[in-house]
């Protein structure tokens, strides 16, 4: 329902009331940062077409819609890249698609992700294909990088700008699904945008990494070495952990973070809020001026792991250098 995009109010309203005054765009472009609910509005605009229910609007119950959210209404068709590129027989296949008529109504959507990464084939076929679209066709492009796309194609599209969600914004919509207030804040603020932010809070790892965090951080200042012992046995061992490796790091500089701004007397900038007993007695331990060298050594950690580098060796520097203090 139009009622749940309620992180783009004023585009929300705008697609809504041009469904009700039967004046919809035959293109839109969705141009916006990631997890900005580009994908979730062309997902409502969608339904708000084929829904039997409620007219411009959905009921998220029909059958139109229940098939729309899966991905599995033969009239609504999904464009990705194969690879990190959308080739241009992808577009001659979808073109090839809308030649016919829809298969359950005069309507036919095709919403493509990453319309930035067409290869140059690909986006001037497609430019004809808006040039000349087939009745009933209606093409929804998402992108990260308005930039990257022909200014011939924008030109045939209503490009609707998504503006970047606010953490407390992700919070609230986190904590409205049934997610604990405290997980919910964390995973806004690491996050790139609401469907990151409920993708980490439904699984079990987020919430185990997290806890590996402040178990790691507890270990380096009453522990000594023992910190390593943790990092080799409980963290690195993870079946999972490349591709928790950024998470972890982005998890334990807001823990320092947190600790800091305890420290500085601004417990209303504090993320992890649930772990405040913890917080109080890490903070005294660590003191302001190890925290502030303590996050500037990860942050340059995360720079040599963007390179070419031996993952464990640079882990065990880090915590070596936390351990120490210098």
């Amino acid at each position: 329902m139009w009622e749940d995009c309620v992180e783009q109010k004023q585009l929300s309203h705008m697609l809504q009331q041009s469904l009700k005054n039967d004046r919809i765009a035959h293109a839109y472009l969705f141009a916006g940062p990631k997890g900005s609910g580009k994908r979730k509005m062309a997902l409502q605009l969608a339904k708000g077409i084929f829904c039997r229910e409620k007219e411009g609007d959905s009921c998220d119950q029909c059958e139109n819609c229940r098939r729309i959210a899966s991905g599995n209404h033969p009239d609504v068709h999904f464009i990705e890249p194969e690879g990190t590129r959308i080739k241009i027989s992808q577009v001659r296949d979808l073109q090839k698609e809308f030649s016919y008529r829809g298969m359950e109504s005069f309507h036919k959507v095709y919403i493509m992700n990453q319309g930035d990464k067409m290869t140059t084939e690909a986006a001037n076929r497609l430019l004809k294909f808006l040039e000349e679209p087939p009745p009933g066709a209606m093409a929804i492009l998402l992108t990260e990088q308005i930039n990257s796309i022909l200014p011939t194609i924008l030109s045939r599209c209503q490009i609707l700008h998504f503006s970047p969600l606010s953490p407390k914004h992700i919070t609230d919509q986190l904590v409205q699904m049934g997610i604990r207030p405290g997980l919910a804040r964390v995973a806004a603020i690491v996050s790139a945008g609401i469907e990151e932010a409920e993708a980490y809070c439904q699984t079990e790892s987020f919430a185990q990494v997290r806890g590996l965090v402040i178990q790691l951080s507890e270990d380096i200042v009453e522990r000594g070495t023992y910190s390593l012992i943790t990092l080799h046995d409980r963290i690195l061992k993870r079946d999972s952990f490349n591709e928790e490796l950024n998470l972890f790091l982005d998890l334990l500089l807001l823990w320092l973070r947190d600790l800091l701004f305890y420290l500085l007397g601004q417990e209303s900038q504090i993320s992890n809020m649930d772990q405040m007993e913890t917080i109080q007695k890490q903070a005294k331990r660590w003191g302001q001026r190890r925290l502030v060298d303590g996050m500037e050594k990860i942050m340059e950690t995360q720079k040599r792991l963007s390179g070419n580098t031996n993952v464990q060796l640079c882990l065990e520097d880090l915590v070596l250098r936390l351990q120490e203090g210098s």
